[in-house]
């Protein structure tokens, strides 16, 4: 089953480069780094490529942990040997407590679009208040000067969402090989 992870991250991973390079194709990418100057945008996306890639290397020291000679069964057997009342819980830690790092990194990203979102409309804002008359030429003007913050709160809220959502089915199927790696160490135990 643990080996099913990783081979289902190094999937996940294949899909995120074909995403990556379609987006390219289709000249989004430009679009993106030119529609956000802040570069909230950018930012999102390189805490999403690196938390993915921990992801990868957690999933592998999953793996790497169900098998028989796994550390974590050796401490765990350790622990109980010496009668420490904790030991399925320090085993629990073990399993689970670096993902608590990346749960957060996964919020921090649509946060980041939320930032984003405020960063636009202080922005729109900014251009409305240099505005000192509403004539229709003004008007005009003002409108295309408002994109601009217009598409900063929406390009970071979507990179922002997607990011989340990304990484959120990542370090759910890693929470959930984390259960089943410390269940079976129990179990066996």
């Amino acid at each position: 089953m643990s080996q099913r992870l990783f081979w289902a991250w190094t999937l996940h991973a294949g899909v995120a480069l074909f995403a990556a390079w379609w987006i390219q194709r289709h000249g989004w990418w430009g679009a993106l780094v030119d529609g956000d100057p802040s570069g909230i945008s950018i930012a999102i996306v390189v805490l999403s490529v690196v938390a993915t890639l921990w992801c990868g290397r957690r999933a592998w020291v999953l793996q790497r942990e169900a098998a028989a000679g796994g550390s974590w069964r050796t401490h765990y057997r350790r622990d109980r040997e010496a009668g420490v009342a904790q030991a399925a819980d320090l085993l629990s830690e073990r399993a689970h407590g670096p993902h608590e790092t990346a749960w957060w990194f996964a919020s921090a990203a649509i946060k980041l679009g939320l930032l984003g979102t405020v960063v636009g409309f202080i922005v729109m804002s900014l251009q409305i208040g240099r505005m000192p008359s509403f004539d229709l030429a003004e008007v005009q003007q003002l409108l295309q000067q408002m994109t601009q913050g217009m598409a900063i709160a929406l390009l970071t809220t979507l990179v922002g969402l997607v990011a989340n959502l990304w990484l959120g089915l990542q370090l759910m199927l890693l929470d959930r090989m984390a259960d089943r790696v410390v269940a079976g160490i129990v179990e066996e135990a």
